[in-house]
């Protein structure tokens, strides 16, 4: 019995075959691994190829198996399959190899020809080179195989680069590198990002060795023996496709000194890494009595992680995790410890409750009601104020309007106005609840949640009373705390945090994820210019940037068109999914109020098409059924197309929203908020975005010409 491991090249051409060669390449690969010299699998060295490792087994008249048979082990490589002329081409031009320099294995194409870019543009020859700047050392040391440095050397502008990823000509681990460095980054920053902690001597032979190391885990996934083997086999073919980039890898597996923050643009793949860390922590850490809590800021997001976990999880490991939203955890906690108090989650409620205490405001006071909306959210809640006296050295940072000492003294009876109301009617802000949640755990330490971890998703929405309870729920020490997040996504402005302030220290322990894996670079690159000259923090008190981040895959610009009716545009949005051949359960139409969403519905199913609304309670999406939401909703979701529908002036960004800010501090942090609503809502586009409006449109728009 040999052992094997399959390529995540193998699983994409799999998906090429049809469903009996498929089960039969499955079958033949299993036969290997039990007798590699089994007669009906026609094992052979493939003498033609540029590779002497390569070989290749039969699994029916037609299609072929490519291996690498490890010289030093009973190890194959499975690398790719197709049918017998397309196997053995592909085979012709390809090397596998242990990079000396990093350790990883690596596959390219290795090719005589020029790039074809190149070509098409024979003046650039006299443009310098992209990478002229950096020794050949120095490309060596970034993991470029020496096969291909000539390729490196040839590179004169951007789209070489790509060319030459998309040619397989760079493995991905390279591309990465070379593209922080073409994007402005020095070698040091470059090599500190994309090369892992090295061996001192890499045995170039040693594929058993590789295939241990994270750089190699994002591309191979080992079956040592028949019941691995069989696992692979047995599970869906896109479970297995997700394999983890090195840079994810690293921060999934593996003990902590202490808390981890990562961050990283939409797309970047935080989520599966937080994923994948309660799952290699449920496996190593957790027990029965320690388990790990996932936590979020929404319930749709709890849910939707909670569905993704059963994916990748086993029934064990699952048993160690609970996936709950704070909200949830906190009102059952509460509810444990007799509190009488319920959320105040009701929009209109919280209006009237408002309206009463402003009533409370001095005469002369020139101040609106969102003015003391604004203040308590932004001031008193986050430092729990909680008289006046506390308020007269409360730090007013970031808000717009002016207040002395006496001027607070003044206002503060609408505050304490509003907490009289809310403790009246047995409400409780969230933040009020996180509070006394934290209270009952540090005056009983015994009533503490038995946890071994805390992950927290989407760390940008929550604030400094929530970051405190979560520091409360977990004893300090190694894997305590994983909390990953992304500022450019904030859509709850009033949120902002800093960690250090809440107890928990990162210094030394955090990451960025930099690799987009979900969105088109041209779908990437509109959704950042909507965030341009927007300042975003890094949850820690400094500031976060969108430089180095990328897609790796291209498709069509977004499309932006403006229609004169409501019917027209829902006219578009059914022609544009039958012109792409989407299925319509993979593309969502998404608009900015609940109300828009409504109406695109009734316009969509007057043409007969069938519509879900995404809004929590429902079921998952039935086939043909077209998905509808909000942009609010469709946060840690993707679709293959999304249409950002009625985008037109007045609701892109939305008027009310605003128009009602106290000051014109508090109106730009509205807009960034609205802004960061538009970014997420095109990144969760896989293929293709659409921008459309029925009737004038968002001026953050330019129309197509």
């Amino acid at each position: 019995m040999v052992s094997v491991a399959f390529s995540d090249k193998y699983f994409e051409s799999l998906l090429k075959l049809t469903p009996n060669e498929q089960s039969q390449a499955s079958k033949a690969v299993l036969q290997f691994q039990q007798d590699p010299q089994h007669g009906g699998l026609h094992y052979e060295k493939l003498t033609a190829c540029k590779d002497t490792k390569l070989r290749s087994i039969r699994s029916n008249q037609d299609v072929r198996v490519i291996l690498a048979a490890a010289e030093k082990e009973d190890l194959y490589l499975v690398l790719y399959v197709a049918h017998h002329d397309v196997a053995y081409a592909w085979a012709a031009k390809r090397k596998i190899e242990i990079n000396p320099n990093t350790g990883s294995i690596q596959m390219f194409t290795v090719q005589e020809t020029v790039l074809e870019s190149s070509q098409s543009q024979p003046a650039k020859v006299d443009q310098p080179g992209l990478f002229d700047a950096i020794r050949d050392r120095q490309l060596l040391q970034l993991g470029v195989p020496e096969a291909i440095l000539p390729v490196v050397r040839d590179m004169r502008i951007e789209a070489d680069l790509e060319t030459a990823r998309l040619n397989e000509q760079l493995p991905q681990d390279v591309h990465d590198g070379l593209f922080m460095l073409m994007a402005g980054a020095s070698y040091e920053e470059a090599y500190q990002e994309t090369v892992p902690a090295v061996p001192e001597a890499v045995d170039t032979g040693d594929f058993a060795a590789a295939l241990s190391r994270p750089e190699s885990q994002a591309h191979f996934a080992v079956a040592e023996n028949e019941q691995a083997l069989l696992e692979v086999l047995n599970q869906s073919i896109e479970k297995w496709r997700i394999f983890l980039h090195p840079a994810q890898n690293r921060l999934a597996k593996g003990k902590k000194n202490g808390p981890v923050r990562v961050l990283g643009g939409a797309g970047t793949g935080k989520t599966v890494v937080a994923m994948h860390r309660a799952k290699w922590l449920a496996e190593h850490v957790a027990s029965d009595a320690a388990k790990v809590l996932f936590t979020t800021f929404t319930k749709n997001l709890a849910a939707d992680i909670q569905q993704n976990l059963n994916k990748i999880c086993s029934p064990d490991a699952l048993e160690r995790i609970e996936v709950i939203n704070l909200d949830a955890w906190v009102v059952s906690f509460l509810k444990k410890q007799g509190y009488d108090y319920g959320l105040l989650l009701d929009s209109q409620e919280e209006k009237r409750l408002w309206e009463d205490a402003y009533a409370e405001k001095p005469a002369g006071a020139d101040l609106s009601m969102a003015f003391f909306q604004e203040e308590w959210a932004r001031v008193i809640q986050p430092q729990s104020v909680s008289n006046v006296d506390d308020y007269k050295k409360a730090s007013r940072l970031g808000r717009g309007t002016r207040l002395n000492r006496q001027q607070r003294v003044e206002i503060w009876p609408v505050f304490e106005r509003y907490r009289h109301l809310l403790a009246s009617s047995y409400l409780k802000e969230t933040d009020d609840a996180y509070r006394d949640a934290r209270a009952f755990l540090e005056a009983n330490p015994a009533l503490r949640p038995k946890l071994c971890s805390v992950i927290v998703d989407e760390a940008q929405d929550m604030g400094t009373q929530a970051f405190m309870l979560i520091r409360t729920l977990v004893p300090e020490g190694p894997n305590d705390l994983f909390i990953v997040g992304d500022g450019h996504q904030r859509i709850y402005g009033k949120n902002r945090v800093v960690l250090g302030q809440c107890g928990i220290d990162i210094r030394g322990r955090s990451a960025r994820l930099k690799v987009n894996y979900r969105t088109t670079d041209e779908t990437r690159a509109l959704a950042v210019s909507i965030l341009e000259g927007v300042s975003v923090d890094d949850l820690d008190g400094g500031e976060d940037s969108q430089a180095y981040y990328h897609s790796l895959m291209h498709g069509p610009v977004p499309e932006v068109q403006v229609f004169a009716t409501e019917g027209e545009q829902a006219d578009a949005i059914l022609q544009r999914i039958a012109e792409q051949g989407f299925a319509a359960e993979g593309c969502c139409v998404i608009a900015r109020t609940r109300r828009e969403v409504e109406k695109l519905k009734d316009a969509l199913e007057t043409r007969g098409q069938s519509c879900h609304l995404l809004d929590g309670r429902s079921a998952p999406t039935q086939p043909g059924a077209l998905n509808l939401a909000t942009m609010h909703r469709v946060k840690g979701l993707e679709f293959d197309a999304v249409f950002l529908a009625s985008a037109n002036r007045g609701l892109v960004p939305l008027d009310f929203v605003v128009n009602a800010a106290a000051d014109a501090v508090t109106r730009q942090q509205c807009e960034n908020e609205e802004r960061a609503l538009l970014y997420v809502s095109l990144t969760r586009a896989r293929k293709c975005a659409y921008v459309f409006s029925s009737g004038a449109l968002s001026e953050w728009f330019s129309p197509a010409r």
